[in-house]
């Protein structure tokens, strides 16, 4: 009588052999999903954050966009120095290397 090899479980060397393409592959998928991860953040262009305070909150809003930035409003405090619905004060400060698209955070006088 001969053995079928056909529906047998694979031996110890079968067996080793997927265990090395399964891991090989997922290596490979873990290695290449890491590269873009990072090859994307430190692709980023960086560039300084703009000086909005003291201007309009129109005015930053539109220096701002035009930069690249985007804009939230996160407090409005009173002010004796400033008019109302002028900025206070941001996150990241001016000057700041920030990533281009960074969200600037401002404090609006009210």
């Amino acid at each position: 009588m001969s053995r079928s090899t056909r529906n047998s479980p694979p031996g110890f060397f079968g067996t080793l052999w997927r265990m090395l393409l399964v891991g090989t592959a997922m290596f490979a998928i873990c290695a290449v999903g890491g590269y873009a991860a990072v090859y994307r953040m430190v692709r980023s262009p960086e560039t300084e954050a703009p000086d909005l305070l003291a201007l309009d909150v129109a005015e930053a809003v539109t220096k701002a966009s035009s930069e690249g930035f985007a804009i939230r409003v996160a407090e409005r405090e009173a002010s004796d120095v400033l008019d109302r619905g002028e900025v206070l004060s941001q996150r990241p400060l001016p000057g700041d290397w920030v990533k281009q698209g960074t969200t600037i955070v401002l404090t609006v006088a009210e």
